[in-house]
C-alpha cells in the first residue's frame, strides 16, 4: 500500500500542475438565499429558496446547484439524505445578467443549529470540475427538539387501569349475587 502512494505521488509530482490543463475561467456567479434565519421544531418541513444570478458578461454554461447542511453543535450528525431526498438541481445556462431560482424542501431531523448553504458550480461537459464554485451565504436553521410523553407516568397509569376494572367487575358481580 505504501509503495501504490508513493508511486502515485511520484507519477503527480512529475506531472506537475500542466497535467490538469489551464484554468477555466467561469463567468461570474451568485447565489443568495431567501433567508438568514430559520427557526424550526423537529420534525417540520421547510423550504430553501435561493437566486443563481450571472453577474458576468459572458453566458454560463449549464450549471449545478448542490444544498448542504452542516451541523453547528457538536456531537450532532448530519446525514443530508435523511434532509432531503434531491440535493442536487441542474440549472439551464444564465445569460449576462439573467437568473434564475432553484427550492429545495428539507425536513429538520436533528434538533440543534445548523447552517444550510447552496454551492453552484460548472455542469457543463468543457467545465465540469474546474471551477470557479459560488457559495451563497449561510442560512442559519435552528431546530428546537419536540416535546414527547415520559414513560416516568406510565406505570401508575399501567397498574391503576387493571386494579379499577378488576374492581368494576367484582363490584358487579357481587351486586348480581345481592339482586338474587
Amino acid at each position: 500500500m505504501k509503495t501504490l502512494f508513493a508511486v502515485t505521488m511520484a507519477v503527480a509530482a512529475l506531472a506537475g500542475p500542466a497535467a490538469a490543463g489551464p484554468p477555466v475561467r467561469s463567468p461570474d456567479v451568485e447565489v443568495a438565499l431567501g433567508q438568514d434565519r430559520t427557526p424550526a421544531v423537529l420534525g417540520d418541513r421547510l423550504t430553501i429558496r435561493a437566486r443563481v444570478v450571472n453577474a458576468g458578461a459572458e453566458p454560463t454554461g449549464r450549471l449545478v446547484a448542490h444544498l448542504n447542511v452542516a451541523a453547528l453543535d457538536s456531537g450532532v450528525y448530519v446525514d443530508l439524505e435523511d434532509w432531503t431526498a434531491s440535493p442536487t438541481q441542474e440549472l439551464a445556462p444564465l445569460p449576462p445578467g439573467g437568473g434564475t431560482s432553484a427550492t429545495w424542501q428539507i425536513q429538520a431531523v436533528n434538533s440543534g443549529r445548523f447552517d444550510v448553504y447552496v454551492v453552484v458550480l460548472p455542469g457543463g461537459a468543457a467545465s465540469a470540475g474546474q471551477g470557479p464554485l459560488a457559495v451563497s451565504p449561510p442560512q442559519l436553521v435552528e431546530v428546537a427538539g419536540r416535546r414527547t410523553l415520559s414513560p416516568g407516568g406510565a406505570l401508575p397509569v399501567a397498574v391503576a387501569v387493571p386494579v379499577l376494572l378488576g374492581l368494576v367487575v367484582v363490584a358487579g358481580r357481587l351486586r348480581l349475587r345481592r339482586g338474587r
